[in-house]
């Protein structure tokens, strides 16, 4: 992107602040009358217009990066909220480019080490763990051809209780599923995105791509929100890219499949950025938790109203003080609903959002719940 076209996007934005909000008319609390984790945590130039006139100052060469302007752009969560809710006004600022375009752009040097490491996410795990998925039926696609694959990202790889539990729930659904298991395919994520690495990712995707289309793969079932949301975004393979929530929904749609009563009292999702907002999927969970006749109490912020848990934008690897913070700001909400149990599809909000946990309240991955539902005795897997 030319300077021209950053600062042509960049003045989008007028100032009216209206993603400072929230779309209801009556606000219940006065904690959950903003959105923007960072601009409601800190000052007015965090606020998704800061941001932009930060971008509208690069561009036009009025700004010179420096730390201050680094603290500012990294303290970003990059939830996607302002983008989205820009969306529904009369003029839209394409706010994640921008910020992508400024986090691609950026010196090397203003970069927090945190946030180059995150180059490290496409680095495959020592300990590869998808071998567990062979005692439930899941084919090596080392072996042929496979039209429904599980994309082995690094959220599961390595996580041997969870890709039990995701192998019980494929052999429960009965269909033919594969997996690069002996030769991984890269595991991309939105870290990349985070760190501006953008020639690595679109090597990585097109990698994939290659392996896809030689595979014959049509559906790729995918685990992690971010992981999913760059795949649906930046995969050029024609395949679809469906979250293992709405795998698991359409699963428990079929009569044939029983689900046992859980003991987990009232609970509350906690909708994910990148489930939600990023690839549009709000219906699976809610879909799941009526299937499986849970007592649900909806956050006041939900849907494409969620508030960001606060990992986002690799604010939980620079920033983790922050990131506290921004999860305290949900938690008010949680508690407010008196849930007995939290609910998310996210490693990464669960992960979070494990910060500052009240005693009272637990906390489960809905693909967790779905295994226990369907007879899953096993470990429960954690994140």
């Amino acid at each position: 992107m030319t300077k021209d076209e950053l600062l042509k996007k960049a003045l989008c934005c007028n100032r009216c602040g209206t993603c400072r909000g929230v779309v209801q008319d009556e606000v219940p609390d006065v904690a959950f009358s903003t959105q923007c984790p960072c601009g409601m945590t800190l000052f007015g130039a965090y606020e998704p217009s800061g941001l932009m006139y930060l971008a509208r100052g690069i561009a036009q060469g009025d700004l010179k990066w420096n730390d201050d302007l680094a603290k500012i752009l990294y303290s970003c969560t990059m939830c996607g909220y302002c983008n989205d809710f820009c969306q529904r006004g009369y003029r839209h600022t394409p706010s994640n480019e921008i910020l992508e375009e400024l986090r691609a752009i950026i010196p090397d040097k203003f970069k927090p080490k945190a946030i180059k490491s995150t180059l490290k996410t496409l680095d495959i795990p020592r300990t590869n763990c998808l071998g567990v998925l062979a005692g439930y039926g899941v084919v090596d696609v080392a072996e042929g051809r496979a039209s429904t694959i599980l994309f082995g990202d690094n959220t599961i790889i390595a996580n041997a209780a969870k890709l039990k539990e995701i192998g019980f729930i494929i052999k429960k659904s009965g269909k033919k599923v594969g997996c690069f298991i002996s030769e991984p395919l890269p595991p991309v994520s939105t870290a990349l995105l985070n760190g501006g690495f953008r020639a690595e990712l679109e090597a990585s995707i097109a990698a994939i791509d290659s392996r896809l289309c030689a595979a014959g793969v049509k559906t790729v079932i995918v685990y992690s929100p971010e992981s999913l949301s760059v795949l649906k975004r930046f995969s050029r393979s024609g395949a679809e890219f469906v979250s293992i929530t709405r795998f698991c929904a359409d699963l428990l749609k079929s009569k044939k499949i029983k689900v046992k009563k859980l003991k987990l009292g009232a609970v509350t999702y906690h909708d994910p950025c990148h489930l939600g907002r990023f690839s549009k999927e709000y219906a699976a969970p809610r879909e799941i938790m009526k299937r499986l006749g849970l007592d649900v109490v909806e956050m006041w912020r939900k849907g494409n109203n969620s508030l960001c848990c606060g990992a986002g934008g690799g604010v939980n690897l620079n920033r983790p003080d922050l990131a506290k913070k921004y999860a305290d700001n949900r938690w008010r909400e949680i508690k407010a609903t008196g849930a007995q149990t939290l609910l998310t599809a996210c490693v990464f909000c669960n992960a979070n959002l494990h910060q500052g946990r009240p005693k009272n309240i637990a906390m489960a991955d809905i693909t967790s719940v779905v295994a226990q539902a369907l007879g899953y005795a096993g470990k429960e897997a954690r994140s």
